[in-house]
């Protein structure tokens, strides 16, 4: 995704944005490419087409500095009778010239752009609708690990099943099991000391130990992502609202909302987690009950974490 060129990029949202309009049964399609009545061999490449009960929507995006003029409406114009689509929708990052959309409302091109909202409007949206993510610090870490007989002299080593220096993906999952248990019981995030058996397979000099279990001290740090951005998705010629787009500033997140329906990207491809924490959970509260859709990406990023912990073993007696 963050790898798109801009006007692609914009393509993708304005895709989005209508698989969350569109009633139950259409076909939303990014770059989609359609046979030419007058030439089939001919694909003709759409930005976003919609289908329908046996219909066309084409919609054509453009995002450029200034308002699209009537010359653009024009174009588009020609297209749907070229191509014989039921219907266009034209989506203009920039707004449309008076000429535009007096042109298009003559002729039936339906008109889409991204509405600046106020900045009240925006502070009370970004008010009522957080990102909130969650992290579990991790303090005093100590893996007690208890062999199951005396090593013979020298420096012990824990290895994995195959003799290797545990991964860092080893010490991740040891610290989702105790956030996971820490949900399981309900856990508001205050500050807690923890003592949790490990099942990992861990090998002491090449052989299992008779049981480990981790202990640290526990508790939740939370950051709030901050609003970065706020549109109506609208009819320029009636002002009637279709959806709000909001953008977050953390990599490519943003929410779409149109009445009670709600489609989510969380993009966690550049987040930052904090020393000595996990990352636990990505909180979205649209302040009510919502339908909502959720989508995640660069979620990789998000198992980094640097976490010191102590080994300790403890041998028998003998």
């Amino acid at each position: 995704m963050t790898d798109l060129p801009a006007h692609k990029k914009f393509e993708r949202q304005v895709e989005r944005i209508h698989q969350l309009l569109e009633v139950e049964g259409s076909t939303v399609t990014w770059n989609d490419h359609i046979p030419d009545p007058d030439n089939p061999s001919q694909p003709r490449q759409i930005d976003v087409s919609i289908r329908r009960d046996g219909s066309l929507t084409l919609v054509e995006c453009r995002i450029h500095q200034d308002p699209q003029d009537v010359t653009w409406i024009e174009e588009l114009m020609g297209r749907r009778m070229s191509l014989k689509a039921d219907a266009i929708i034209a989506v203009s990052a920039s707004g449309f010239t008076k000429t535009a959309r007096e042109k298009a409302n003559a002729y039936g091109i339906h008109l889409r752009d991204f509405a600046t909202l106020s900045r009240e409007e925006i502070q009370n949206w970004g008010r009522r609708r957080t990102l909130t993510l969650n992290f579990c610090e991790f303090l005093q870490v100590t893996l007690t690990v208890r062999a199951s007989e005396r090593p013979k002299p020298g420096r012990p080593q824990l290895t994995d099943a195959e003799g290797n220096s545990p991964s860092p993906l080893i010490w991740r999952l040891l610290y989702q099991s105790i956030m996971q248990r820490l949900d399981q019981d309900k856990w508001s995030g205050v500050a807690v000391t923890v003592n949790a058996a490990v099942e990992a397979k861990l090998l002491i000099n090449g052989k299992a130990p008779a049981c480990m279990s981790l202990g640290a001290r526990v508790r939740r740090v939370s950051q709030t992502v901050r609003l970065a951005s706020l549109f109506e998705y609208a009819d320029p010629i009636t002002s009637t609202s279709h959806a709000e787009v909001g953008s977050y500033e953390l990599g490519g997140s943003e929410i779409i909302e149109n009445c009670d329906n709600v489609a989510m990207t969380i993009d966690l491809s550049t987040i930052t987690v904090p020393d000595n924490c996990c990352f636990e959970t990505v909180i979205v509260d649209a302040g009510r009950a919502v339908n909502a859709r959720p989508r995640f990406i660069g979620a990789e990023q998000a198992l980094n974490c640097r976490v010191p912990i102590q080994i300790r073993y403890e041998f028998p007696n003998q």
